[in-house]
């Protein structure tokens, strides 16, 4: 029973770290692009589940191999969902915070990423599944695959 619950805990491990680490660089990346498109961001499309081949393709396949390959795969759809969600910001609110002074970093903290916030959140939390269900699937194939 005890290797179940390691294997959930390494589950939320992988999944919650994959996620945060792409929540801030999407986060970046969808502020810094919000007016161009980004056709980077369409390569997660075509990819395969990106944990589990890179469970056959690495020899040392370690936790850390797993978060960087689930950021891989989700950060170009929380790119575009960051960036749509910037783009609905209305741009009034941020030029009225800028005229009565405030800093770039203090109309990004106060006013663009509070009203961008939801489906930011929502792309995060869609992530966050994905990753985790790939990743338990890569470690049910990994049992699997071990077995004599």
């Amino acid at each position: 029973m005890h290797a179940h619950w390691s294997a959930v805990a390494a589950t939320l491990r992988v999944a919650s770290s994959a996620t945060a680490v792409s929540l801030v660089l999407g986060v970046w990346l969808g502020r810094l692009l919000r007016a161009r498109r980004m056709a980077a961001v369409a390569l997660s499309l075509p990819l395969p589940p990106t944990i589990i081949c890179t469970y056959f393709l690495v020899r040392d396949f370690t936790e850390a191999v797993a978060i960087a390959a689930g950021t891989l795969y989700w950060l170009p759809s929380l790119a575009r969902s960051s960036r749509l969600a910037f783009q609905s910001v209305d741009r009034r609110y941020l030029n009225a915070a800028r005229t009565l002074g405030a800093s770039e970093w203090r109309v990004f903290w106060r006013i663009d990423l509070p009203l961008a916030i939801r489906p930011v959140l929502a792309a995060a939390a869609t992530g966050f599944v994905l990753i985790a269900a790939e990743y338990a699937a890569t470690l049910w194939i990994a049992q699997i695959h071990s077995r004599p």
